[in-house]
């Protein structure tokens, strides 16, 4: 898995962070992993975890289009899609909630890299 460790510098409260990795994700995915695998699903879920991080208006605001071959699926995606009507821009202007937001995402992103990442998401220099 090309992206992890992160870089010890990575901060999780800026989405432009979460865009980069998302785009290395998405590039990982559609050109190194087989879709039939237990990884691509894996990956599929990292993708929207980190490109909802980078887009959190998403499925509103501006966001760039994703790599059609990633399908909108997974339990994170479902949900937020589920949610997004209660999300909207009011919410996330202020400091206190994006900053909320980006510790849950985080914090999930941490759970679910552990089913194939063991080891600290954080490079230790």
């Amino acid at each position: 898995i090309p992206f992890l460790p992160l870089r010890r510098t990575f901060n999780y409260i800026n989405p432009m962070e979460w865009a980069t990795l998302s785009k290395e994700i998405e590039e990982w995915l559609v050109n190194d992993v087989d879709t039939r695998s237990q990884l691509w699903t894996w990956g599929c879920n990292a993708f929207w975890l980190t490109f909802v991080a980078a887009y959190p208006l998403f499925p509103r605001g501006k966001w760039p289009m994703w790599d059609p071959r990633i399908p909108v699926e997974g339990t994170f995606i479902q949900e937020w899609l589920g949610r997004s009507n209660d999300i909207d821009a009011m919410k996330l202007e202020g400091e206190h909630s994006l900053v909320a937001l980006l510790n849950d995402i985080w914090a999930k992103f941490n759970r679910h890299t552990a089913l194939f990442h063991p080891l600290p998401l954080l490079a230790v220099d």
